[in-house]
C-alpha cells in the first residue's frame, strides 16, 4: 500500500489542491480536481459525509447543499438519488467518493507519478465506509484527516494502517500527544495559527505540518522558510 507519508521524502514541499482547484472551479468537483491535478498538484483534498441512506459516502464541504448546488436540504436528510440528482454551480454532478478516487488513480497511471488524495470526515460516523472504500485503492496514497478526533480515531481503530491527521483551527497544548495518539503522520494546521516557535515545537516530535488555507506565493514562502511541509492551496495558478 502506498502511504501518503512518503511524499514527504520525494517532494520539497507539497502543494496540495484544497477541494481541487476551489478558486478557479466549483469545488468538490470532478473538473476542479481535474484542474489542481493539470496545475501539478502533488495531493487533492476533499470533504466526506454521507447522505439519509449512510450508504454511499458524498463529496461535499458544507452541511447543506445549498451554496454549491441547484438544490436546498442537508446533506444528511437528502437520499443518494436526491443527491445524485443534483446539479453543480459548474454543471457537474456532486461526486462519490469513488469518483474522485478513481479520477486520481487514472491520473497517476497516465502521468506515471504517485498523486496523494487527503480525505477530510466531515460528518458522525463517517469513519467505517470511508475505511471500507479506501481498502480498493491500495496503490493510491492516502491521508485521512478530521477536525473531529473522535471519528478519526474510530477510523484509526478500523484501519491501523492508512496515514492520518488531526485538523486544528485553534492552537491548543498538546498537539503532537493528540498526533501521536493517533499515530499521525503529520498535523495539518490552519496557517493563521501557525508561528515559528509553534512549528518548532512540532517538527521537534518528528511530524511534518501542513497548512490550510494558503492562496498567495508570499504566504507559502514565508511558511516554508518556518518549516511548513506543505499547503493546502484554492489557488494552485498561483503557488505551482
Amino acid at each position: 500500500m502506498s502511504a501518503f507519508s512518503a511524499l514527504f521524502s520525494t517532494h520539497e514541499f507539497l502543494l496540495i489542491g484544497h477541494r481541487g482547484a476551489a478558486g478557479l472551479d466549483t469545488e468538490n468537483t470532478l473538473p476542479s480536481f481535474q484542474l489542481a491535478l493539470d496545475f501539478g498538484c502533488v495531493a487533492v483534498e476533499l470533504d466526506v459525509q454521507h447522505g439519509a441512506n449512510a450508504t454511499t459516502q458524498w463529496v461535499m464541504h458544507d452541511s447543506t447543499v445549498n451554496r454549491t448546488t441547484n438544490g436546498q436540504g442537508r446533506v444528511k436528510d437528502l437520499t443518494d438519488a436526491e443527491l445524485q440528482n443534483l446539479s453543480c454551480s459548474n454543471g457537474a454532478a456532486v461526486p462519490r467518493l469513488n469518483d474522485v478516487l478513481d479520477l486520481v488513480q487514472r491520473q497517476s497511471q497516465i502521468l506515471n507519478k504517485n498523486i496523494g488524495v487527503n480525505v477530510e470526515l466531515k460528518g458522525p460516523m463517517t469513519a467505517p465506509a470511508v475505511a471500507d472504500t479506501l481498502q480498493r485503492y491500495p496503490r493510491l496514497p492516502i491521508l485521512v484527516s478530521s477536525f473531529d478526533h473522535s471519528e478519526l480515531r474510530r477510523f484509526r481503530e478500523i484501519d491501523p494502517h492508512t496515514d492520518v491527521a488531526p485538523l486544528f483551527h485553534a492552537w491548543q497544548d498538546g498537539i503532537t500527544d493528540i498526533a501521536k495518539d493517533l499515530s499521525a503522520c503529520c498535523i495539518n494546521l490552519s496557517s493563521r495559527i501557525i508561528t515559528r516557535t509553534r512549528c518548532q515545537h512540532i517538527r521537534q516530535s518528528g511530524l511534518p505540518i501542513l497548512a490550510y488555507t494558503v492562496n498567495s506565493k508570499r504566504t507559502a514562502t514565508r511558511l516554508q522558510r518556518m518549516g511548513v511541509d506543505g499547503v493546502f492551496t484554492d489557488r494552485p495558478d498561483r503557488l505551482v
